[in-house]
């Protein structure tokens, strides 16, 4: 029961470490939260929460692992997503400073969450790493492949609705001026994303 208990909070840790910690996911969460507020946001974070997890999962059965191992597929979605994620933040940014129905762009949904997580490649490098680290040698894997999913649903829900409450905290700060928090993090998404192609697709790493 103690390594049992001590499995799920090694488990518990390492999916905050991958989830709350900056990425472009969770700066678009941050984006949309300074934008359109919590409330509004919701369905952005709901999306990208199941998005990861049915990664997660898909790697556990094998299916996912098989994608993501093939150098080309993995380049692609590098290419996909880094540009889908420029996208999203290339509406929050430039649109225009106001937060009634006139906004010029709808909040992002939930199939925008699911979307930028499925195009992420970093989450699918998170998901076998944890597939491997954690689920692939236990003595019960479809057990602690479950839980790993129930605990990563938990923790990255959480995570991501965080980065939206301090984007919707930092516009507050600014007196509703939330363009300039939006465009401050476009900047930081577009380093974020040109660092990660560099290293993923030209040398080969993340």
């Amino acid at each position: 029961m103690n390594e049992f208990l001590t499995v799920v909070l090694s488990m518990s840790s390492f999916a905050f470490a991958t989830s709350a910690s900056p990425g472009p996911v969770n700066i678009v969460a941050a984006m949309s939260g300074a934008e359109f507020g919590i409330k509004r946001s919701y369905g952005f974070v709901l999306g990208a929460t199941i998005g990861f997890v049915a990664i997660l999962l898909g790697v556990g059965i094998g299916i996912g692992h098989t994608l993501a191992s093939n150098k080309t597929i993995s380049n692609s979605l590098a290419i996909a997503g880094s540009i889908y994620m420029l996208y999203l933040s290339y509406q929050l940014a430039t649109s225009k400073p106001s937060k009634s129905e006139l906004t010029t762009i709808p909040a992002p949904r939930f199939i925008s969450g699911a979307v930028a997580q499925w195009l992420n490649p970093k989450a699918w490098i998170v998901s076998i790493s944890a597939i491997s680290i954690y689920v692939a040698n236990s003595s019960n894997y479809t057990l602690y492949l479950s839980i790993f999913g129930a605990i990563f649903f938990i923790v990255c829900f959480l995570s991501i609705l965080g980065w939206v409450i301090m984007g919707s905290k930092a516009s507050a700060l600014l007196n509703g001026n939330y363009s300039v928090f939006n465009k401050i993090m476009a900047g930081l998404l577009v380093l974020s994303v040109t660092y990660f192609l560099v290293q993923f697709v030209i040398f080969g790493k993340a």
